[in-house]
């Protein structure tokens, strides 16, 4: 591994204060340590999947000479990334065109790695359930305390910018919740919603959608283990949406769920597939 510089660039949103140093290319790949800031939880200490997949990609875009769109990001979170610690995250273009590979480390491990593919956005046609879901009246927003700090759904996230996006059950394995997106969630002055944070709105349904089933075999919660993102368009700042989930499969301790942002035209925006996976107790941070 390079030495690297301290973190001291901003990447996605500035209100989320995640930090980057300047790149390092070595053995093929080009290196930075990067620096999380508290708040940004999914768990309680953890940092919250859906921006570990949406960071992978704009980690991907600092390299790619073409600036094309985000097209999807595939990530496997190998193990719990604890903030606190910084990090060191590496990418390098692929064999196949417009798909780049990004990993990324602490204290010697590897907690993700990332395929993320840049051929610009695509319509998303095979979601009618989901769509469907974001006809349905608004249900009650019922805030759990399972995860109480997380930067989406947490009852007592501290983020400034936390999206305060509690679950909204239609069903016991569907949501459908209302979603508003702050301005400062923008990363540049076009008025889109960071990729990064449109991951993040995301993740937390899959969850909860899984979330009576996995109790009923009596675990506690789930984990996130693998996230494929699908871009199909932006996601407007101060514009109404909906996030919608459904639980499609049950599988041991694996639960697989979608999710995905409708706007008000029955448009899919983006789309997410989770597979998440059952625990009996969430990892414990000192």
């Amino acid at each position: 591994m390079p030495e690297l510089e301290a973190p001291g660039t901003s990447i996605g949103p500035v209100a989320l204060g995640i930090s980057l140093s300047a790149p390092v290319d070595a053995d093929g790949w080009t290196w930075w340590a990067l620096d999380v800031p508290p708040g940004l939880d999914g768990p309680p200490g953890v940092l919250q999947g859906g921006i570990v997949t949406g960071l992978t990609a704009a980690l991907a875009q600092r390299i790619d000479p073409y600036g094309a769109p985000l097209h999807a990001v595939t990530a496997r979170l190998e193990a719990p990334t604890l903030l606190g610690h910084r990090l060191v995250a590496r990418a390098r273009p692929s064999e196949d065109v417009a798909v780049h590979d990004v990993e990324w480390w602490a204290q010697g491990r590897r907690l993700v790695q990332a395929r993320v593919e840049l051929t610009g956005t695509d319509p998303l046609r095979a979601a009618g359930d989901l769509v469907a879901l974001a006809d349905v009246p608004l249900p009650e927003p019922r805030p759990d305390p399972l995860y109480p700090s997380c930067f989406v759904c947490g009852p007592g996230a501290t983020h400034p910018a936390a999206l305060h996006t509690y679950p909204a059950w239609v069903t016991r394995e569907t949501l459908s919740i209302p979603w508003v997106p702050d301005v400062a969630l923008a990363s540049d002055d076009t008025g889109h919603v960071d990729p990064m944070v449109v991951a993040a709105a995301l993740d937390c349904p899959t969850a909860w959608a899984a979330m009576d089933a996995v109790r009923a075999q009596g675990f506690v919660g789930v984990l996130l283990g693998t996230m494929r993102l699908r871009i199909a368009g932006p996601v407007e700042v101060a514009d109404p949406v909906r996030i919608t989930a459904r639980l499609d499969a049950i599988d041991g301790r694996k639960a697989r769920a979608r999710s995905a942002v409708v706007d008000s035209d029955g448009r899919v925006l983006a789309m997410v597939e989770a597979t998440h996976l059952a625990v009996r107790a969430l990892p414990e941070v000192g």
